[in-house]
């Protein structure tokens, strides 16, 4: 049964990566496409500019959808190997992955003495650049701060990730780690499935996680692993 589970997985893994392939293969012909029209119309430059632009802006969406998605179904059918992770290297590495969004936006990330808990080192690490591109995007028109800082709560850790954001009204509290909610609609950019995959990374953990939040006064994200013992 266990190996028929992992040939199941693999299958999936598999038809996920030809399915973001195959996807993504007009998309390339559409962008070449544009990029042709583009030094081809001369005189006719100007008026083409606006909706060759939006041709392109919508390429970037879809791009981004993809490989949104792709994460989202891969994380679900990957099997975790758990040992003792310290959180502060999964915040460090979360760094590394979002440099350029993180100094291109301006982000200042500051973060407490953080615990050692059992878990995917991977998994965990994609939870934290979910919550610092949920707090970058939705800055507010500032330079994103956000700190990180964990309490011991009974048998947990309750890891808070705080950001002075543009926030939102406290009773979309749920809705946010919905797939594909944008509760701000176009005005920010992102796919929706950020919040979403770190709710199913933390409750294959055996955590939860919720949000904390009013217009204009930033969002605390907080999330439960257990504590190791």
């Amino acid at each position: 049964m266990q190996a028929e589970s992992a040939h199941s997985r693999e299958s999936l893994r598999e038809f996920i990566s030809i399915a973001v392939h195959d996807l993504r293969e007009p998309l390339r012909a559409i962008r070449a496409g544009t990029d042709w029209l583009a030094s081809q119309n001369g005189n006719e430059k100007d008026k083409a500019e606006v909706p060759l632009r939006l041709v392109n802006q919508g390429v970037d969406r879809l791009e981004e959808l993809i490989r949104d998605i792709a994460t989202y179904c891969n994380e679900e059918v990957r099997e975790y190997e758990c040992r003792e992770v310290p959180l502060a290297t999964c915040v460090r590495s979360a760094q590394v992955q979002r440099a350029k969004e993180i100094e291109s936006s301006g982000m200042v990330i500051t973060f407490d003495s953080l615990p050692v808990v059992e878990g995917d080192n991977l998994a965990l690490t994609a939870v934290f650049e979910a919550l610092l591109d949920n707090a970058r995007k939705f800055h507010g028109g500032q330079n994103p701060r956000v700190n990180i800082g964990a309490a011991l709560s009974g048998s947990d850790w309750v890891i808070s990730v705080r950001d002075d954001g543009a926030g939102f009204k406290h009773e979309y509290g749920e809705q946010i780690f919905k797939p594909f909610q944008r509760l701000h609609g176009k005005q920010f950019p992102g796919s929706g499935l950020g919040l979403a995959l770190a709710r199913r990374i933390v409750e294959r953990h055996g955590g939860r996680i919720w949000a904390e939040s009013e217009l204009g006064q930033g969002t605390v994200v907080s999330f439960t692993l257990p504590a190791v013992s």
